[in-house]
C-alpha cells in the first residue's frame, strides 16, 4: 500500500488489523450506540470496548466497495497506523454488512473491504490536541447528500489509552492498522447508498484528511 505525508510516498503492508468497537468516553452516548444496534438485532457487546481482529487484506485504498446486495453502509472512523516504529493518523470506513451484523459482528465486518485514505498525518503532530480534531460523513442516497456523523475526537478514547487497553488484551501493535471506532449516526437509522464520504478536519492547523467510495453492487446470482 502507499501512501503520502507531508508530500512524501510511504510503501507499506500491514500485519495486522484490528478494529475497535465502543470506544466512546460518554457512557450515555455510548448506551445510546449500544441500544441502536440492538433494534436491528446486535447483541450488546461482552465487553466495552470491543476489539475485533481482521484480515490485512480487507484495507484498501480503492475508490470502490464491491458489495452483494446493498446491505452493507460505512462508518468514518480515524485509523492509527503503526509504520516501522512511528504511529500515523488516516481516515477510514468501517463498510459493515447489516444483515450479516445481527448474526456475528466480527464477520459482518471481516466481508467487507475497509477504505482508508491515501494520505497521512503522523500521530505527534495532532496527539496534543487530539480532541479538538472535528470527524464528519456524508452519505449519497439517489443522488442526494446527506450529513450522516459529525463530532469532534473528543468523544473517544485516546490513542495512547486505546492503544494501552490493546495491548493489555493481548493483541500485537506492531505493524498494525487500528480503527478507534465510529460517532453515533444522526439520521437514527442506516443509510444504503451510492457514495459514501467523510473527512477529519484539524482546525488548528487548517488541513483535512478526505476519504470517498463508491459502492458497486454485484449481480447476485441468488435471485431468480
Amino acid at each position: 500500500m502507499n501512501f503520502n505525508v507531508n508530500g512524501k510516498e510511504i510503501s507499506w503492508e500491514p500485519q495486522n488489523f484490528l478494529i475497535a468497537g465502543y470506544t466512546a468516553k460518554d457512557q450515555a452516548a455510548l448506551k445510546a450506540h449500544i441500544e441502536e444496534l440492538e433494534k436491528i438485532g446486535v447483541a450488546a457487546p461482552k465487553a466495552v470496548p470491543m476489539i475485533y481482529q481482521l484480515s490485512p487484506e480487507l484495507l484498501s485504498t480503492e475508490k470502490v466497495v464491491s458489495t452483494v446486495r446493498n446491505d452493507g453502509s460505512g462508518e468514518a472512523e480515524v485509523v492509527l497506523l503503526h509504520i516501522e516504529g512511528e504511529w500515523y493518523v488516516g481516515i477510514g470506513s468501517d463498510h459493515t454488512d447489516r444483515v450479516l451484523e445481527a448474526t456475528s459482528v466480527q464477520k459482518s465486518k471481516q466481508v467487507c473491504a475497509k477504505p482508508i485514505s491515501k494520505e497521512l498525518w503522523t500521530l505527534s503532530s495532532i496527539e496534543e490536541h487530539w480532541d479538538e480534531i472535528e470527524l464528519n460523513s456524508w452519505y449519497s442516497v439517489n443522488g442526494e447528500e446527506h450529513l450522516y456523523q459529525s463530532g469532534k475526537l473528543a468523544a473517544f478514547l485516546s490513542p495512547k489509552g486505546l492503544l494501552e487497553i490493546v495491548e493489555a488484551r493481548g493483541y500485537s501493535t506492531s505493524e498494525t492498522a487500528l480503527f478507534c471506532g465510529t460517532l453515533p449516526i444522526l439520521s437514527n437509522e442506516f443509510l444504503f447508498g451510492e457514495e459514501f464520504r467523510a473527512e477529519l478536519y484539524d482546525a488548528r492547523n487548517d488541513r483535512k484528511l478526505e476519504l470517498s467510495y463508491q459502492t458497486k453492487i454485484l449481480f447476485d446470482s441468488e435471485v431468480v
